[in-house]
């Protein structure tokens, strides 16, 4: 029983595989200029590098690529040596993990209902005229003959409406 127990626990040691965590690490090169890279460390130890041949150092900080999509979840390949983030096709580091990736799911856009009026004709009893404002685009729409007479294509109806929504 215990050899077995013994056995399990040095199967586990040389099984185990050590997580990488992705760093962006930023400093300035020989020019001056701030260069950012993309380093992998280990995770759970501090982050370490030798300034030898590298510029005054600015920062560190833990790195996670994003990946934007509402439904499906970034998937990773290796194809021709190198990894990929899918279904976008991003190339990352090869050390990349899918606890590497931040997943934006975007929120759906909510349908705003057009504003509409309706109006009747002052020379005419019979005869109405339908005035709309479309808030998603930001346009008003009147089938009244005073739209096309108007220079700017704004009717008095449509002028009422901008008042009421409080457009201009």
């Amino acid at each position: 029983m215990a050899t077995s127990l013994v056995a399990i626990i040095i199967l586990r040691i040389f099984t185990y595989k050590i997580k990488v965590m992705l760093y962006e690490f930023k400093n300035y090169n020989k020019h001056g200029n701030v260069r950012t890279r993309i380093v992998p460390g280990t995770k759970g130890k501090a982050f370490s590098v030798n300034p030898k041949g590298l510029g005054s150092y600015i920062g560190v900080r833990v790195f996670k690529y994003e990946y934007h999509h509402e439904i499906n979840p970034p998937s990773l390949a290796n194809i021709g040596g190198k990894r990929y983030i899918l279904p976008t096709w991003k190339e990352v580091l090869p050390e990349t993990e899918l606890s590497d990736i931040k997943w934006i799911k975007p929120k759906p856009k909510v349908k705003q209902e057009p504003v509409i009026e309706t109006h009747t004709s002052s020379s005419n009893a019979d005869k109405t005229y339908k005035t709309a404002y479309y808030p998603e685009s930001g346009k008003f729409y009147c089938d009244c003959p005073g739209r096309w007479r108007a220079f700017d294509n704004r009717c008095k109806h449509i002028k009422a409406l901008e008042k009421k929504v409080k457009v201009s």
